[in-house]
């Protein structure tokens, strides 16, 4: 688990970093990048996920449920203090921390389900609650005089901040629940279909082989479905014309999402056939959550091999302290801000300061990681939260 949350963790660097869309050096022909065909998308996915295998290990054996919702309301609140000062960072990253904190106080009220009823509520929640969120923003776009002004009028368009919590309440929760970088209503799935895995018996090698076989399936009939949609020319055409991407740069942008907003197109029938990373369409949520499952089996049967486990030391090192290892990159993205805009041309010189930036950040939080775990202590906030948390339960029995 902590060699795949610090694959998540270098991921998500990766896309806050590196330039997703790359063009040719005549400029014209558009492609996406390493690390926008690898990590977009699913990077905040697996992430999200892990939180849920987490919560479902830190739980399993609890017989105190009022006490561990005590320690998880705890851990929440922190995680979402925590979020809302990163938000006030000049990072020009969609900070997910806050979201993380509310889909917490959501999954203690789960924790007591059987394995059988928790399965069957991740998997019905995963696949409804897309659906639910397009139709409800349609719902919501006429009720707002339209698409345009529901998407101005009721979203933030930042990273809550303290001052968001404290100005306009009403419309931080509503963009943190329905419109914002990180929907909740959907995002909450993501959390659900960890907590299902959490129950599952991952020492067998059945069990990591379902979750690869399955997610890989699941990813590719998504992803493979939404290509084959966009071969359609008319629909290829009516995004376009939504997104102002041209028609023939449609499915190049779709596969990252990078220079797309779908917001227009939200709950609209062409948007249901849509995979766009972070568009909270229904094939994008069941892709992603897919590729999440299906890296969790992989690494949980490598961690079968003593080869393997030594090799990836410093990655599952940089795991362990992913709260830790996510706040100094935000914090060090606002202090070191990029001076190149997307897509960024092959040949381009700003290509050797972004591969110096994305290597220092993955070797700052990666040195950081491996010097904690052979001290053999806690990441600094990983040991407040877990501290914070533990004073609470023990005042609580």
């Amino acid at each position: 688990m902590d060699t795949a949350r610090g694959i998540a963790i270098l991921g998500m660097i990766a896309t806050h970093i590196f330039p997703l869309i790359h063009v040719d050096v005549s400029g014209m022909n558009a492609s996406p990048t390493w690390a926008g065909w690898a990590f977009t998308g699913v990077s905040s996915a697996l992430f999200v996920v892990l939180a849920g295998v987490g919560l479902s290990i830190l739980t399993a054996n609890t017989t105190h449920v009022t006490a561990t919702r005590k320690q998880l309301t705890v851990r929440a609140l922190v995680l979402m203090f925590i979020g809302l000062l990163l938000g006030m960072v000049e990072s020009y990253i969609a900070i997910i921390l806050v979201h993380y904190g509310v889909m917490f106080l959501l999954a203690m009220w789960f924790i007591t389900l059987s394995r059988k009823a928790l399965t069957i509520t991740a998997v019905t929640w995963l696949v409804v609650s897309p659906i639910v969120h397009g139709v409800f923003t349609r719902f919501m776009q006429l009720q707002a005089g339209g698409t345009v002004a529901y998407i101005e009028e009721w979203r933030l368009w930042h990273s809550p901040t303290l001052v968001d919590v404290f100005t306009q309440p009403f419309l931080t929760l509503w963009d943190v629940l329905f419109t914002g970088f990180y929907p909740v209503i959907s995002f909450f799935g993501y959390v659900l279909v960890g907590m299902a895995i959490g129950r599952a018996d991952l020492a067998k090698r059945s069990t990591a082989l379902f979750l690869l076989i399955s997610g890989v399936v699941t990813y590719v009939v998504c992803r493979g479905v939404s290509r084959w949609l966009l071969t359609d020319d008319a629909f290829v055409s009516r995004i376009a014309h939504a997104t102002d991407v041209a028609s023939d740069e449609v499915s190049i942008y779709a596969a990252t999402g990078s220079g797309m907003e779908t917001g227009l197109l939200m709950g609209a029938p062409e948007w249901f056939g849509l995979a766009v990373p972070h568009s909270g369409a229904p094939l994008d949520i069941y892709s992603t959550a897919g590729a999440a499952a299906a890296a969790i089996g992989f690494f949980v049967l490598l961690s079968r091999s003593r080869i393997a486990a030594k090799l990836l030391f410093p990655i599952t090192a940089t795991g362990t302290i992913a709260l830790t290892a996510y706040t100094l990159h935000i914090v060090l993205r606002g202090l070191w801000p990029s001076i190149w805009e997307e897509p960024l041309a092959i040949g381009d010189p700003a290509w050797a300061d972004v591969w110096i930036m994305l290597l220092v950040h993955w070797g700052v939080v990666i040195a950081l990681g491996v010097i904690i775990k052979l001290l053999g202590k806690r990441g600094p906030l990983e040991g407040m939260l877990r501290q914070l948390s533990n004073s609470v339960g023990r005042s609580s029995s």
